[in-house]
């Protein structure tokens, strides 16, 4: 299944790793940026290595005294 992304989305490859800001998409290549060590990167990646970002769940323990 094929993926669609937008400029603005933002993205993490497949494997994992840092999120990153789709800047610009041309066929079935994706520009991203993303920071690292304070510099601006910038990679083309093909579009079916990435994935929409998901924020890692965080859990919340409710108890009663």
């Amino acid at each position: 299944m094929s993926q669609s992304f937008a400029a603005g989305d933002i993205v993490q490859l497949k494997s994992g790793g840092e999120p990153m800001t789709v800047e610009e998409i041309n066929g079935n290549e994706v520009t991203c940026v993303w920071s690292e060590s304070k510099k601006l990167q910038r990679q083309v990646f093909v579009a079916a290595t990435l994935k929409p970002y998901q924020r890692p769940a965080m859990g919340v323990r409710v108890t009663r005294a």
